[in-house]
């Protein structure tokens, strides 16, 4: 039987007519994919034109199907699910949950393509891995994604990802600059698109190593309430709240907000982050065609910083000390207190209008404006030579913001010319980023003197003599330093996959951009510096060929990429301006969905080479400097499967090779000292018991492993690297319709480990039990 719609609702009953709840609908092989609600009902909207088979499934309950043709007209399908028991469809059931990964690819690519048809290596956190480890901030997602770790402890969390540093700069596909890293209450899955990506994101947005892009949730058509309590160690008390419903009848007007208050201590001495994070999210669609979203950002923290030692290194001699454990450093030492505070209040505000001009294109107009600050004291510590002695540092901010903006216009189409299929993009995107900050260093600039010097092997009577009031007083005599700076791009960009067979498609992408920075101004002399304008061009080619169709593919990419370098904030407050950087990147790999998509593996192998390197300062190893070339090869695999009923495994392994081929002597031919480690380990695996009488209940387990991380590294300073480590996880959870309880416990083997980058090192968190608890109305 076939049936013709744009839409496609209707309602899901058991074999005894009562409504199914929670049922998972969509369009096999597509991005279409939603749930019932309690009445039983779905609804799959602006339905693109062709054939599809549509699938209804839910454990216990056997599998339909419905052929679809969409045309011109809506449908109303009234299904029913008859019981079954067998072994064989529980595993049909979990099928549909990979869908969220073919969601991934359209962001990544802007264009509607499935994970297995997209030329780049695509990872993902799912939603069911952020709740079942009660994943409470960005870095513990982010875990799970092979080859990313924690680099720099800085006000918003830098990351490595093959080779180069990156950051948390993207939403949903657009600009989410933001100074901190916001709260997770909103966040749905994390992307991660490896390699250089400028291309469709623009080049201040993005690394050569990758994108990071947080998806958010999503409103849909009918009403639902969850409130959570997460409690645990070092005073950890957080409060969440997701409300979803329809505001008016016809549900075309649909509010969801999600909110969090939360605090947590540290199992150091002293520290702690206290915010309150509101995200309300408004869809209004007006007709068929055309709809408009507004969703808010609103973030207040106050917190202290992070624990940032900069050490001395092994030194030319090679007799100084090379890593942490080497260190008279206490672990459970904060060397500060708790009233050494910075505040990051975030305002982000994201507009999206979609028009479907046609049947075959599509125009999308995304809006950004967002505001970040940073008020309060700032810390470093520096070790001295012979490591007995530390020298407290203190950045003061009196005010400082960063503000973005940016506008967006992309059309979509998809089409044939002859027998081949075309799916194209154009767009065109303008891109401000401006700041207006202050700054007041204790610690090394223009001479100025440190807060004082601690003997961190003997007695510290000075240990509390860190105040608010006594930096301001030692601060007389020295005025803060007002900058302001301004980089404005303008961008039009095109992308066209082509199916040349049905097994074989190409990928060709460009992008122009036009940079206008308009350089570092001190306020006070009103003197410009590193000021330029540049034109770039960024091509992009890939190939893939599915060698069984939606099942295996073997695909390619180069990239000829380049970066517009936004202005540094160097560790004593004053900023860099630099070249951009360009970079080369060959990768080849596998992809598979296997087993009706139970299991997903992408294997790749990837060679970037760049020009204009970034690098840590010889002499000042928090600094950053541009100079030389240098390359990162290496090659990644990503699992992730549901083999049988109730089992989920979610594990990677990464190794990455990077050097510098030209620059400084003092660093050439050595590996770069941001790269990260050389290999790495994920793995998670969760059972949840699909039947009997301990249905809902369930287990997790995984851990990390990280190789040995070069933080210091040339021939003056010597090397200093961080320990190899492996951290373990567990949890056990029972989850119901009505609600939700488990206990998580973070590195479960109480490790002591050390995160960092540019010539800083922190201490990690050591064993933390965390309880949670969602009630669902």
């Amino acid at each position: 039987m076939q049936v013709t719609a744009q839409n496609i609702s209707g309602t899901i009953l058991s074999d005894e007519g009562k409504p199914l709840y929670d049922i998972n609908v969509g369009l096999d092989g597509t991005h279409y994919y939603t749930q019932t609600n309690q009445k039983g009902e779905f609804t799959l909207k602006n339905v693109s034109q062709g054939v599809y088979t549509l699938v209804a499934t839910a454990t216990s309950y056997s599998t339909v199907k419905q052929n679809i043709v969409i045309d011109n007209d809506n449908i109303v399908l009234n299904l029913k699910l008859i019981k079954d028991t067998t072994e064989l469809q529980e595993v049909i059931i979990t099928s549909f949950r990979n869908l969220p990964k073919d969601e991934a690819s359209f962001y990544a690519a802007k264009l509607p393509l499935k994970n297995i048809e997209n030329p780049q290596v695509i990872n993902l956190v799912s939603n069911q891995i952020i709740s079942e480890q009660a994943v409470l901030d960005f870095n513990s997602a982010l875990k799970n994604v092979p080859g990313i770790t924690k680099g720099w402890a800085s006000m918003n969390g830098f990351y490595s990802s093959r080779g180069f540093s990156t950051r948390n700069y993207i939403r949903n596909g657009v600009a989410a600059f933001a100074t901190a890293d916001l709260d997770v209450a909103n966040m749905e899955q994390i992307q991660v698109v490896k390699g250089p990506t400028g291309t469709l994101f623009g080049s201040p947005l993005v690394s050569f190593g990758g994108m990071i892009n947080r998806i958010t949730k999503k409103s849909f058509d009918s009403t639902r309430v969850e409130v959570g309590y997460q409690g645990g160690s070092y005073d950890l008390n957080r409060f969440t709240i997701d409300l979803n419903t329809p505001l008016v009848k016809d549900k075309t007007v649909l509010f969801r907000l999600n909110a969090s208050h939360h605090y947590s201590g540290s199992f150091q001495d002293a520290g702690f982050i206290k915010s309150v994070f509101i995200a309300p999210s408004l869809f209004y669609r007006v007709n068929e065609r055309l709809s408009f979203s507004l969703d808010a950002e609103i973030y207040s923290s106050e917190a202290t910083s992070h624990l940032q030692i900069v050490p001395m290194g092994s030194g030319q001699d090679g007799k100084g000390n090379s890593n942490p454990s080497s260190l008279p450093i206490d672990y459970k030492r904060s060397y500060s207190n708790n009233n050494m505070t910075i505040k990051y209040p975030t305002q982000s505000f994201y507009g999206q209008i979609k028009y479907k001009m046609s049947d075959k294109w599509t125009s999308e107009t995304n809006l950004v404006r967002t505001k970040s600050e940073n008020t309060g004291n700032y810390l470093t510590f520096h070790l001295l030579k012979g490591d007995s002695l530390m020298v407290r540092n203190v950045l003061q901010f009196p005010t400082a913001v960063y503000s973005v903006t940016q506008i967006q216009q992309n059309f979509t189409g998809d089409f044939k010319i002859g027998r081949m299929r075309n799916r194209l993009l154009l767009g065109i995107d303008y891109y401000q980023n401006s700041s207006n900050s202050s700054s007041n260093a204790l610690g090394g600039r223009g001479g100025r003197p440190s807060f004082d010097t601690l003997n961190i092997k003997g007695n510290m009577p000075n240990y509390s003599m860190l105040t608010p009031h006594l930096i301001d007083k030692k601060l007389e005599g020295f005025p803060a330093d007002y900058v302001t700076m301004n980089l404005i791009t303008f961008a039009a960009y095109a992308s066209d996959v082509v199916n040349i067979t049905d097994n074989l498609s190409a990928m060709l992408s460009l992008r122009i951009d036009r940079s206008i920075n308009k350089g570092t101004t001190n306020v006070a002399t009103n003197v410009t510096n590193g000021s330029f304008n540049q034109t770039a061009v960024s091509p992009k080619f890939g190939l893939v060929y599915q060698v069984i169709k939606n099942r295996v593919s073997l695909f390619g990419n180069y990239m000829n990429g380049f970066q517009n370098v936004a202005p540094v904030t160097q560790p004593d407050g004053s900023i860099s301006t630099f070249k951009p950087q360009y970079a080369n990147q060959l990768e080849l790999g596998i992809k598979t969905e296997l087993v009706g998509g139970l299991i997903s593996t992408t294997i790749s192998y990837y060679d970037i080479q760049v020009q204009n390197t970034l690098r840590t300062d010889v002499d000042r190893p928090t600094f950053q400097v541009q100079e030389g070339t240098q390359f990162s090869k290496g090659f990644e695999i990503d699992l992730f499967s549901r083999p049988v009923a109730g089992l989920l495994v979610n594990a990677g392994f990464a190794y990455n090779d990077s050097k510098l081929t030209s620059g400084n002597a003092a660093v050439n031919g050595l590996r770069t000292a941001n790269s990260g480690p050389e290999k790495t380990v994920n793995f998670y695996a969760s059972y949840s018991f699909p039947k009997t009488s301990l249905k809902g209940f369930g287990i997790g387990f995984g851990g990390n492993y990280s190789d040995e991380n070069l933080i210091i590294n040339n021939k003056t300073a010597g090397q200093f690297y961080l320990d190899s480590y492996t951290i373990l996880n567990a949890g056990v959870f029972y989850n119901k319709e009505r609600y939700r309880f488990g206990v998580n416990i973070d590195n479960l083997n109480n490790h002591q480990y050390y995160t960092g980058g540019y010539g800083t090192f922190t201490p990690g968190m050591l064993r933390r039990c965390i309880v949670s608890l969602n009630v669902r109305f």
